[in-house]
């Protein structure tokens, strides 16, 4: 059953390092003091992990899956985490559930109506995806900051400043702490169907398309 599954979850997608744990059903968190909040340093992830796993007295080949917030996200963030899990995972063999970044992000905000998460993704783009009790109503895209002009203004939520004037909007402050937005993303997504179809190799999600493709396809 999947509580009383072990399962470890990491997202670096816009800079903060945040993971969590949940031992047979009982979560635990990464504190805010433990991590690089703003930076993403590939050495400091492996001992955030092994911290929480000590807090619940639990051994890496007693995990049953790792969760990856796989993206969309800052380049760097989104490779780091991938590559660190795939290390992980390397002698381990563990199903890796993937997380919508975005859709944690929503979880960080208190609001019973739709809101539209929009993070700003250079290059005049920027990540947007729309969710409503904790379900996502338009799927997680890449857009130009025009289009997102042409958005029909509600709530919206972002970690980093728009890249353009948001007139009509407001934006919703995030309450939660995203280690425990992650837990609840992944205990959400997860279930016993869909276990048996993961992939053991992360897989993370840029959705931007590089400026070779955008020269081909214009």
């Amino acid at each position: 059953m999947i509580e009383e599954k072990n399962i470890l979850s990491l997202d670096t997608a816009f800079g903060e390092i945040s993971a969590s744990l949940i031992r047979d059903g009982e979560p635990f968190l990464t504190r805010v003091e433990s991590t690089t909040s703003g930076k993403t340093r590939s050495t400091a992830i492996v001992p955030i992990l092994d911290g929480l796993l000590t807090q619940a007295d639990l051994k890496w080949n007693e995990l049953d899956l790792l969760a990856l917030g796989a993206g969309p996200g800052a380049f760097t963030g989104l490779r780091i985490a991938a590559a660190t899990l795939a290390g992980i995972n390397s002698g381990l063999g563990l199903p890796i559930l993937h997380l919508s970044s975005l859709a944690i992000t929503a979880r960080q905000a208190v609001t019973s109506q739709p809101l539209w998460v929009i993070e700003d993704a250079r290059a005049g783009e920027a990540f947007v995806g729309c969710y409503e009790a904790g379900e996502s109503i338009r799927g997680d895209r890449c857009i130009s900051w025009q289009k997102v002009s042409d958005l029909q203004a509600g709530l919206f939520a972002s970690h980093n400043e728009p890249a353009s004037e948001m007139q009509g909007w407001q934006r919703l402050p995030l309450l939660i702490e995203r280690s425990a937005a992650l837990l609840a993303e992944t205990e959400h997504i997860l279930t016993e169907s869909t276990i048996s179809k993961l992939p053991v190799y992360p897989e993370p999600v840029y959705l931007q398309r590089s400026q070779a493709e955008k020269n081909i396809h214009g």
